[in-house]
């Protein structure tokens, strides 16, 4: 888990690149600090059902997370898991509650490392 110094430091480099406030961009730091969901991923464009944002982990290609949300966009969900196929890998996904907006994440059958997630 990252030291407070790392938080620290983290946001003054947002300080420094965005320019906003310091009480600002501390409290993202930390808020952010050791949480896997906080690091979504490359952004790879969005859905064409919903045009929810997509995400792609560093080992899952955009054109296939893409291929993934839009498979699961176009079946549907009542929020159970359900599966879809895409680069002829069987993929899980399911809805979760995010903060605050649900998010809505796939995993490869095949490797956990691979996933997409769709946000709003």
């Amino acid at each position: 888990m990252p030291s407070f110094r790392d938080a620290l430091r983290t946001g003054l480099a947002v300080i420094a690149v965005l320019g906003i406030s310091a009480p600002a961009a501390l409290s993202a730091a930390l808020s952010t600090a050791g949480s896997a969901a906080a690091a979504p991923g490359k952004y790879c464009g969005s859905d064409s059902v919903h045009g929810l944002a997509v995400f792609g982990s560093g080992t899952t290609s955009c054109p296939t997370a893409l291929d993934v949300a839009n498979a699961y966009q176009a079946r549907g969900s009542d929020g159970s898991p359900v599966t879809v196929r895409a680069g002829g890998t069987p993929w899980r996904c399911q809805e979760r509650q995010g903060d605050p907006n649900p998010v809505h994440r796939c995993v490869a059958t095949t490797d956990s490392n691979r996933w997409v997630e769709l946000t709003s």
